[in-house]
């Protein structure tokens, strides 16, 4: 589970020290960071930005092969993203680089701003669909103008793909509005196009849940396919789809196991290796509590098939890759939310019956991203709190974390304007641009410490994806976040 915003960020891998947010700041550090030009681009309803990373030079030779290794991991499977957003996007972003890159004539019409436009907004939503509404992006060139670039360029879109960009197929990525086929109406890639909402229903009524009270994310790491009338999973693995680039991640992974900092982080990537080969969900179910349990060591990733926001029904995880180093400062600070996670729990709004007796093993870290990818850019999330399945946060549980130069990067990029226009009086002027980016880093880490862990699923009922359906990721995020604004004014903290 995760927060997002939805401005772009791009890693810059010159690192250079970023200001701290106290008292000891030095000149040298506040001019670098003032000097840091945070702002690449602005185009549609999009901001492009940078972020550093600080603490990547005070790494060991080791530990920065380490980072390296996992980041490429996460680059060999960016494509995967792209055709689990939608089954032409591969083909289109190729036409569309081929275009951009061959293109010889005049680059100053309204026709080619309108497109470079379209490339990039595409480029930023891994698709042809908004990154965020879910709704198809309009381009505004005509089919007539795209058909002489493909001819001018010697470059090949027809049928489908080329008509999809102008018609009103498919014009949702995710589609959940009611009285509609949920599944049938989305464009999202998990699913062929012939397949309908009953019929997943019916295969995931019967398909193999795991252990009774242990169960396994059915569904999250394969296609649902038609194949002579039956319904067919296939695999997100080491010979099955996407394995090519599967291939590749493992052969990163494997790098990232030789340099790993200790030999519980080194067999924690040995069994991600395993699920990759397997495609297993038992083993990643074993995955997830290796990586839950191993704590030590500064550098940390998220890597898998996870998130399920991008399926209608809630089973099928989007590929991304999250490169972590620890911000210590920052986690001391904040680190004592999880210490304290029992009190907000008895303390919470629940019902008795739903709350926690035991809160075990909520970790909380802020960190800074070395690098990202799949569906964790360029949108990026500004927290994570993983894993997702309850039971394995129940026993085992689960570890949040709040992506400190990323939420940097946000806060040091927007202007005034916005507060000086809506807020009250000169006060809350003053208030938000002394405090205010200490407490939205206070209510990111109440969101995944405190909201995301709280609460509990009572026995023998099934799981938020069966129960609540296509609203649970919705719900899920919502509670999270009222659970953060409920505590953010407490005399506790």
């Amino acid at each position: 589970m995760k927060i997002k915003f939805i401005l772009g960020l791009v890693f810059l891998f010159s690192v250079t020290w970023s200001c701290k947010e106290n008292a000891t700041d030095t000149t040298v550090e506040t001019n670098k960071e003032e000097a840091f030009s945070y702002v690449v681009d602005q185009f549609a309803d999009l901001k492009i930005l940078r972020y550093q990373i600080p603490g990547f030079e005070e790494l060991t030779l080791q530990q920065k092969k380490l980072v390296y290794f996992l980041t490429q991991a996460g680059l060999a499977g960016r494509d995967i993203i792209w055709d689990q957003n939608y089954r032409h996007n591969l083909e289109i972003r190729d036409a569309l680089e081929n275009i951009y890159s061959n293109y010889s004539g005049d680059r100053g019409t309204d026709d080619w701003k309108a497109f470079e436009v379209y490339l990039k907004r595409v480029w930023f939503s891994n698709g042809i669909h908004h990154h965020y509404s879910n709704d198809k992006i309009i381009p505004d060139f005509s089919a007539e103008f795209l058909t002489t670039m493909l001819h001018e360029t010697n470059t090949t879109l027809e049928g489908e793909p080329f008509n999809v960009i102008f018609n009103k197929e498919d014009n949702k990525k995710v589609n959940k509005k009611k009285g509609v086929d949920i599944v049938a109406s989305s464009a999202i890639n998990f699913y062929d196009p012939s397949i309908t909402d009953a019929e997943v229903e019916a295969f995931y009524a019967t398909a193999d849940k795991g252990p009774e009270g242990r169960p396994i994310e059915t569904g999250l790491n394969s296609r649902l396919a038609k194949i002579d009338g039956k319904l067919v999973e296939q695999v997100w693995k080491s010979g099955g789809l996407y394995g090519e680039a599967i291939d590749k991640i493992i052969g990163w992974l494997e790098k990232a196991q030789a340099v790993a900092e200790n030999e519980k982080q080194g067999n924690t990537i040995g069994l991600l290796i395993e699920y990759y080969k397997t495609g297993s969900l038992n083993t990643w179910d074993e995955y997830a509590i290796s990586w839950v349990n191993s704590k030590e060591g500064d550098i940390d990733w998220i890597n898998g098939f996870i998130e399920v926001y991008n399926d209608p029904k809630g089973y099928k995880g989007s590929y991304e890759n999250i490169i972590q180093i620890k911000d210590f400062e920052m986690s001391k600070q904040m680190g004592v939310l999880s210490l304290n996670a029992q009190w907000f729990e008895d303390n919470a709004p629940l019902q008795e019956e739903h709350k926690k007796k035991n809160v075990v093993g909520v970790s909380y870290k802020t960190v800074n991203v070395a690098a990202e990818s799949g569906d964790a850019s360029p949108s990026t999330p500004i927290g994570v709190n993983l894993p997702n399945n309850n039971w394995i946060r129940q026993e085992h549980g689960s570890k949040s974390v709040s992506l400190g130069n990323i939420i940097s990067a946000y806060s040091n990029a927007g202007g005034s304007g916005r507060l000086k226009e809506f807020a009250n009086d000169a006060e809350e002027i003053a208030l938000e641009e002394g405090y205010g980016k200490l407490s939205d880093k206070l209510h990111t880490a109440l969101h995944e410490v405190i909201g995301h862990a709280s609460g509990k699923i009572n026995d023998g009922v099934g799981q938020p994806k069966e129960t609540l359906k296509n609203y649970s990721s919705t719900m899920e995020e919502g509670r999270a976040d009222l659970i953060g604004l409920y505590y953010l004014m407490d005399p506790k903290l």
